[in-house]
């Protein structure tokens, strides 16, 4: 993935950009909350913890241990798996209200387990014949997944209410923070493959 990430010039500092500039924003979400604003901690909390590891993943590709990085990304994927299943225990006794914590951090658990499988050699250099049809499709599906926010900001249909706290449909607060980790996750997935 480290050679991929270097050989990817202007591409890569648009991307390191855009988690700098979604980290900036979840930083302001949980230190300075507005009137009217949700914030979910954990959830905003774990958008700050993926921004770090991609921006450490891209800054540093060649200089970040692969060991250790494996290692963040398995206890991220442990950690929100765990809180997930707490919010879903709520959820399904009633203590939960609404959906949108339950599948903020649900979704924060399979990006941090794509994140997990590209690290962990799952790309075109891994051995003979690997196969890059799970990448590609986990790719395509983060991609299709801005895509769908991308198309409902503003206007919020039913079905994908979830993916955001009420009022988070707007280029701002929530949604740039879920656009770039859709877009980036993408982006280093398609980086594990073109190794």
């Amino acid at each position: 993935m480290a050679e991929f990430v270097q050989d990817s010039g202007m591409v890569r500092w648009w991307v390191v950009a855009a988690f700098v500039v979604a980290g900036v924003i979840v930083v302001g979400r949980l230190t300075r909350p507005r009137a009217g604003q949700r914030v979910d901690a954990a959830a905003d909390g774990a958008h700050l913890l993926m921004c770090l590891v991609m921006l450490t993943m891209l800054i540093f590709p060649v200089a970040s241990d692969p060991h250790a990085m494996r290692g963040i990304l398995i206890a991220l994927t442990v950690t929100f798996a765990m809180l997930f299943g707490e919010r879903l225990f709520r959820w399904r006794t009633g203590a939960l209200p609404g959906t949108e914590d339950l599948f903020a951090l649900g979704y924060h658990t399979v990006a941090a387990a794509a994140m997990l499988y590209a690290m962990s050699g799952h790309g075109a250099g891994h051995g003979a014949g690997a196969p890059l049809w799970p990448a590609l499709g986990l790719a395509a599906l983060f991609v299709l997944d801005a895509l769908l926010v991308l198309g409902t900001a503003g206007h919020r249909p039913r079905l994908l209410r979830w993916l955001h706290p009420p009022g988070g449909h707007r280029l701002t607060s929530a949604l740039v923070p879920h656009l770039v980790m859709d877009f980036g996750t993408a982006f280093m997935l398609i980086a594990a493959i073109g190794r």
